[in-house]
């Protein structure tokens, strides 16, 4: 097996895609782009351009793929072109169930009238065979908290040989438990994760869906014990990342698990911290490391007004 990073946040674009080569086969996952937002600390110049540089390396790789995936029909996930599907086999999120309409309407318009030779086959709950390569798709689950007008997606895990390599799609980090659990059932060797979307704090999200998610990725670290995690993607549009995950970085050193972004992990530098340090803070001047101390508070704040269960708070102080 092996994995080539097409695109990542971490290298500067709203993406999430990189391939698996097997033996006979190269599936791509998530091939899809958006510029960066405002927030991210790059001139829009610059976004631009690299919007340009890898939305040619993802039509490449579309070119050079068997099967793609798709988890979802967010355009960070999916280039809405047809011709980028012509004769592949497409595993895909099912376009008309579990689905909000914004997500339905874009599955109907790249799914109607692709090419002949295209072998379109839904996802959803479903495991496929190429050869001896293994893709399991998993129910659809919550793109982030629960009700959440985002709608489903997909996680999928790809297995061959002796390997597993586990794909969360947008879960938002993590919030949920019964995530945390199915990525734990998995026991990926590889899992690439989204992280929460911190540069949405104090707006879309809250500061105890910060802490839930933290607390299920130090759950994974401690259970799942993959050799390899990637904290990339809705994560990585956020300078201050290192000291809002600050406890998760701090499990996985003291477990020996190499939790790092896919820039890192090619001897890069994140887009976005090098962003910062040449151009300086856009949206936050100023923050605390979120530690322990700092979820307890949180929790203990949520627990009272009962927006959270005691069981959160228990995490927390154990951890």
């Amino acid at each position: 097996m092996v994995l080539k990073y097409i695109a990542f946040d971490s290298l500067g674009v709203k993406s999430s895609c990189f391939m698996v080569e097997t033996a006979g086969n190269k599936i791509l996952v998530d091939p899809g782009i958006a510029g960066e937002v405002d927030s991210f600390p790059l001139p829009w110049t610059e976004r631009a351009a690299l919007v340009h540089k890898y939305e040619r390396a993802i039509r490449k790789a579309c070119k050079e793929a068997d099967v793609i995936v798709i988890t979802h029909y967010h355009y960070d996930h999916y280039i809405p072109a047809k011709d980028l599907y012509a004769g592949k086999t497409l595993l895909v999120k099912d376009p008309e169930k579990s689905i909000n309409r914004s997500q339905a309407g874009r599955a109907k318009n790249l799914l109607d009238g692709l090419d002949a030779d295209t072998d379109v086959r839904i996802a959803d709950g479903e495991s496929f065979r190429f050869g001896r390569t293994k893709i399991t798709f998993s129910e659809p689950t919550w793109h982030g908290a629960e009700k959440t007008s985002l709608g489903y997606v997909l996680m999928v895990s790809i297995q061959d040989g002796g390997k597993r390599v586990l794909y969360s799609s947008d879960v938002n980090g993590v919030y949920l438990e019964q995530q945390a659990d199915m990525i734990i059932k998995e026991r990926p060797d590889i899992l690439f994760l989204d992280g929460p979307p911190t540069y949405l704090l104090g707006y879309i999200m809250s500061y105890y869906n910060l802490a839930r998610s933290v607390l299920n990725i130090c759950k994974i670290l401690e259970r799942a014990k993959p050799e390899l995690v990637f904290l990339d993607h809705h994560l990585l549009r956020d300078y201050r990342y290192p000291d809002l995950m600050y406890e998760c970085y701090r499990l996985a050193e003291k477990l020996g698990v190499n939790l790092t972004t896919v820039a890192e992990y090619l001897g890069k530098r994140p887009k976005v911290l090098k962003g910062y340090e040449r151009n300086g803070p856009t949206r936050w001047k100023k923050w605390k490391r979120f530690d322990k101390k700092s979820m307890i508070d949180v929790l203990e704040n949520a627990v009272e007004n009962r927006l959270l269960d005691h069981r959160w708070l228990d995490m927390a102080r154990k951890l």
